[in-house]
């Protein structure tokens, strides 16, 4: 972490520092949903997010997802939370993918 800024909606954010990734492409949903199985996370809601029961990730979608010349995965943007604390409503309610 670098430092603070203000994002569009004028709330403050941290700006993060992020190693170029060469020679990836992104990932299909696919390959994001054989990952996460392979990792012991299963979808919920319909694939809207992936738990393994401790942790749940959110907006792990097929445009904040890569994949290098090696077949490393790289997850950009998603969103962690504990599992049973209220993440998912939080996430519902904050998300632009999610209706309001």
């Amino acid at each position: 972490m670098i430092g603070f800024a203000e994002n569009r909606d004028g709330k403050v954010c941290a700006v993060l520092v992020q190693p170029f990734v060469a020679d990836a492409r992104l990932a299909t949903k696919e390959e994001i949903h054989d990952e996460f199985l392979r990792l012991g996370f299963h979808p919920e809601d319909h694939g809207e997010y992936y738990t393994n029961g401790q942790h749940d990730i959110f907006d792990a979608v097929d445009g904040n997802v890569l994949i290098d010349d090696e077949g490393n995965m790289f997850f950009i943007d998603t969103i962690i939370y504990p599992s049973d604390t209220g993440g998912y409503d939080t996430y519902r309610s904050l998300s632009p993918r999610c209706s309001k």
